[in-house]
């Protein structure tokens, strides 16, 4: 083996550990928008499933439902909980409105749209 060859595996080794590094970083930058969002769409199907089986739902039942809920990265330790069920639930609602997933039904209630 030359130094040449000695040479450019070293650079494509520290190329290669580099890439890898930004990736993670980034990765790990972007996991709280990510968990977020993921917990977002985790309360929101719950409701949709619920909606399905009955004609309406207000915030009060929509709180009931997504207490508890979790969103976890595979790759992560970290995670989040609906430990505030009645503060996040004015959230997941305003969510499926903005997604066109329900409609105001009246008297504080939505309806599948």
């Amino acid at each position: 083996m030359s130094r040449g060859q000695i040479v450019l595996g070293i650079l494509l080794f520290a190329a290669a550990t580099s890439v890898l590094y930004v990736w993670g970083l980034r990765k790990s930058m972007n996991q709280g928008r990510d968990l977020s969002r993921q917990l977002l769409h985790r309360c929101g199907s719950k409701v949709i499933r619920y909606l399905k089986k009955h004609d309406t739902i207000t915030k009060k039942e929509t709180a009931r439902l997504i207490g508890g809920v979790t969103a976890k990265q595979f790759w992560s330790r970290g995670r989040l909980v609906v430990a505030e069920p009645d503060r996040f639930a004015g959230e997941v609602l305003e969510f499926l409105l903005d997604q066109q997933y329900i409609q105001p039904a009246g008297n504080g209630r939505y309806r599948l749209k």
